[in-house]
């Protein structure tokens, strides 16, 4: 995994988040979406919550979901990419959301 400096993971936490919260506004799922402490916190309106939160330490993202906590790390010109299996974020999130709201859905997290 490629070690961003603090401001520039920092940055590319923004960015992220940003991209999360424009993807599923325009996506039309029923949720809720706040910021807290540098965390991006979805709420589904059937009841649970997933985390989007950054660990400066680590430089990981971790995707928090009911059943487990997914860490993800920052590759160039590839993006936020799971620790265990090199899926995309934007791909693991729309499988989650989808198992979880029924609705099938594919976020594009892509730069503009």
């Amino acid at each position: 995994m490629h070690e961003l400096n603090e401001a520039d993971f920092n940055r590319q936490v923004d960015l992220l988040q940003d991209r999360i919260e424009h993807a599923l506004d325009a996506s039309g799922l029923d949720l809720d979406m706040e910021l807290v402490e540098g965390s991006l916190v979805l709420i589904l309106a059937e009841g649970p919550r997933l985390v989007v939160g950054r660990q400066p330490a680590s430089r990981e993202v971790w995707l928090t979901a009911p059943d487990a906590t997914r860490h993800f790390g920052y590759v160039p010109d590839e993006g936020w990419l799971h620790d265990c299996d090199d899926e995309p974020l934007e791909r693991v999130l729309s499988q989650i959301l989808a198992e979880l709201t029924g609705e099938e859905l594919e976020l594009d997290l892509e730069e503009e």
